[in-house]
């Protein structure tokens, strides 16, 4: 088909006008801005302030509450997208598989793992030596991360800080069932974090690799998130065919973004009978826009943190209402560089005061400690085993 071209009416060259002043013109960007801003910021905050009345949570008995908090549990379902319920899937397909480890206390193996129909990741999984039945164990890493980094099988392991001490392997060697799944970050290097660009596009943060995928999620009416819960929870159809593993008796354990899959999965996921949460838990709102002791999502370049329905229903302490009474514990560095402690303690007093309504607080626990953003309690592994049972 042939387009007739039509000529310009004006040609390149200088202005037909005397121009305006540019500062003038950047006063008013600035002004139009910060309206902008402080008007989004007041919605916000009227959602946040409302959002108790999201939810209609029945504390008359523990029959009564599940099915009061269902409502909210297929909501936030559909908020992250992309979730087929466990009866709905096909058994768990693996392949490629190959030993990276064996020693006296554990097998460690990799292999390939199938998601969802042309989806797939890949997983880390420790089988201790010792004889079973054993509680299994999602150990989830953060941003960035990878299974072989939260088991501990790299050179920096025990770092001081952000570091996940060895996360899996500890939790092998006191009896747990491991499996670790792979969020994708990115990839080009054989390096233990992500803290490079996309191969092919240097010119951007090492964050666009994760932002990438996250965009194309939201326009497939999802989010990437929403695709990590459904490779975690495929995670946990693993553990469930497992001869050794009990799967009435199945945790989970995360750091940093990783903790927020230990926040969310078991929300979602109602097979996971205990979980602890590390370096990730806080009041939800200050956290993703401020004022925040630390940096808020809202001035990062992560835009993977950003749910529609976040503000208006899921606060972190609401989270934890869609785990009970299943157990529930905060594990939380004084000096955590990225949590605010302090903030992260007032939330678990909204948290708690769920299963204390219940008559269940026994169940629900913060785990401070004195370090950084690490998973690094024996306490840890202590409450997963008092509601998990013995390990072996």
């Amino acid at each position: 088909m042939e387009h007739p071209f039509h000529e310009e009416e004006q040609p390149a060259g200088p202005p037909l006008v005397q121009p305006v002043d540019p500062e003038a013109v950047d006063a008013r960007r600035r002004e139009t801005y910060l309206s902008y801003e402080g008007f989004l910021r007041g919605l916000l905050e009227e959602l946040d302030r409302r959002r108790p009345e999201e939810w209609q949570r029945d504390y008359s008995s523990l029959v009564a509450y599940e099915r009061s908090v269902r409502p909210m549990r297929d909501r936030l379902k559909r908020m992250l997208g992309f979730w087929v319920e466990p009866e709905a899937r096909p058994a768990p397909r693996t392949w490629d598989h190959e030993v990276l480890l064996e020693t006296d206390d554990f097998t460690a193996t990799r292999f390939s793992l199938e998601i969802l129909p042309g989806l797939q990741s890949y997983a880390v999984e420790l089988i201790p030596t010792s004889p079973g039945p054993r509680p299994g164990l999602i150990a989830q890493h953060g941003y960035g991360g990878t299974p072989e980094a939260v088991c501990g099988f790299t050179s920096h392991a025990n770092k001081p800080d952000y570091s996940y001490r060895s996360l899996g392997i500890r939790a092998a060697r006191h009896g747990f069932h491991v499996i670790a799944v792979a969020h994708p970050t990115g990839y080009g290097r054989p390096e233990e974090s992500i803290t490079w660009p996309l191969p092919g596009h240097e010119d951007l943060p090492p964050q666009y690799g994760k932002n990438r995928l996250h965009r194309m999620a939201i326009m497939a009416g999802g989010t990437l998130f929403g695709l990590d819960m459904m490779a975690s929870s495929r995670g946990v159809d693993l553990l469930t065919t497992r001869p050794d593993v009990d799967p009435e008796r199945i945790g989970m354990y995360g750091l940093s973004q990783g903790g927020q899959s230990a926040l969310y999965l078991p929300a979602l996921d109602e097979r996971i009978q205990a979980s602890v949460s590390s370096a990730y838990f806080n009041h939800r709102f200050p956290k993703l826009i401020g004022p925040h002791r630390a940096r808020t999502f809202l001035d990062s370049a992560e835009e993977d943190k950003f749910f529609s329905k976040v503000i208006r229903c899921f606060s972190d302490c609401d989270l934890v209402s869609l785990i009970a009474p299943r157990a529930f514990a905060v594990e939380a560095g004084l000096h955590d560089s990225s949590v605010d402690f302090e903030k992260s303690a007032d939330e678990f007093v909204w948290a708690r005061e769920h299963y204390e309504r219940l008559g269940i607080a026994d169940r629900i626990e913060f785990i401070a400690h004195t370090g950084g953003h690490v998973s690094s309690t024996r306490r840890a592994f202590e409450f997963l085993r008092e509601h998990l049972g013995s390990t072996g």
